[in-house]
């Protein structure tokens, strides 16, 4: 327990000097770090939603502070240009994006950009963001597994017709989104209308994602969008990823008004994707293409690849326990990445 506090205020004392800022300044000068958020909430709402994948509109700005200060914010034109052979990206390049494409985005992630001047990039799935169900049934189904409302067992078995056993370990989570997902739509939201939770359960009524023209407003505000596949389901256990691929760059031409000769960036749902996938997603028009492989992308020899790792950024790891910033945590959940050149 003392060699823990030790250690402890060893950190402290190392962030509050400067240490291991002027650290940062110097090793990972020549590094573009990509983070990757999902929901952003006021703390009155965090109860409806998931907490791994959730921060708090507190939070978020300090996590804004914390990324101006010690890095140069780039927006996506930056990062296509660099890799197209214009000018090299700034020292300790930093990229801000969100997956999926929820409604909150725009209600408290987008003010707090635009109050400090900062770009970002949204990656849109988009079957939910085009549907009219105000409930994303993926998000139903998380909280009813949250939540105890359903076993997986139980949630398995609701899919009818298919008899195949659920795979074990980490791998169980995403088959049960392709099962559902392979679903015609009313059958889907027959079987999972009892698990949407009530308005007064949630701690805000109202609809998940965007729509097409609440994204839209995105764009105005100085953040880009890009792609998230059509149904946000695992590309790489899809019989056929090219066809969802293809949806929702249709898509993203129609509503969002990219054109078909225009590159549409990408990242994969599920952070799950091989070499095929990726192939795929290049020939269906996405560029530049993002994992959620947990990396430093290394700048020292350019920009040579398109395939281009993110760091998640949970809660849990970076906060005090009143729920504020510890900035420490969050220097080490970001600068001792390790460093890996982008694939093409």
């Amino acid at each position: 327990m003392v060699a823990m506090s030790l250690g402890r205020v060893a950190k402290d004392l190392a962030f509050r000097t400067g240490a291991v800022a002027a650290w940062h300044r110097l090793v990972n000068r020549d590094t573009l770090t990509v983070v990757m958020f999902h929901r952003v909430l006021p703390e009155s709402e965090l109860r409806s939603a998931d907490p791994g994948y959730t921060v708090s509109t507190t939070l978020f700005a300090q996590c804004l502070d914390f990324f101006s200060r010690h890095y140069r914010i780039i927006s996506l034109d930056d990062l296509v240009s660099a890799i197209g052979g214009g000018p090299r990206l700034p020292p300790r390049a930093l990229l801000i994006t969100f997956d999926d494409g929820w409604d909150d985005n725009l209600r408290h992630a987008a003010p707090l950009l635009v109050e400090r001047g900062l770009p970002a990039l949204v990656f849109l799935a988009t079957d939910p963001v085009s549907s009219r169900t105000a409930w994303w049934w993926q998000e139903t189904l998380s909280h009813a597994l949250r939540e105890g409302l359903r076993s997986f067992a139980d949630l398995w078995a609701a899919v009818p017709g298919q008899d195949a056993p659920p795979p074990p370990g980490p791998a169980r989570h995403p088959a049960l989104l392709v099962r559902y997902g392979a679903l015609e739509e009313a059958d889907r939201e027959r079987i999972l209308a009892p698990l949407s939770p009530a308005p007064a359960t949630t701690g805000r009524p109202g609809r998940h994602m965007l729509t097409p023209e609440r994204a839209l407003r995105l764009g105005t505000m100085g953040i880009a969008l890009g792609g998230h596949g059509a149904g946000h389901l695992p590309l790489s256990l899809l019989a056929d990823p090219q066809q969802d691929l293809r949806r929702a760059r249709q898509w993203l031409g129609t509503f969002a008004g990219e054109t078909a000769d225009r590159p549409v960036s990408l990242s994969f749902p599920h952070g799950r994707y091989s070499p095929r996938v990726a192939a795929l997603a290049k020939e269906c028009g996405f560029f530049p293409l993002f994992t959620s492989d947990a990396v430093l992308n290394d700048m020292r020899h350019g920009m040579q690849g398109d395939l281009i790792g993110r760091i998640e950024i949970p809660a849990h790891e970076i906060s005090r326990p009143d729920g504020g910033l510890d900035p420490h945590r969050l220097a080490s959940w970001l600068f001792l990445r390790p460093r890996r050149q982008p694939a093409s």
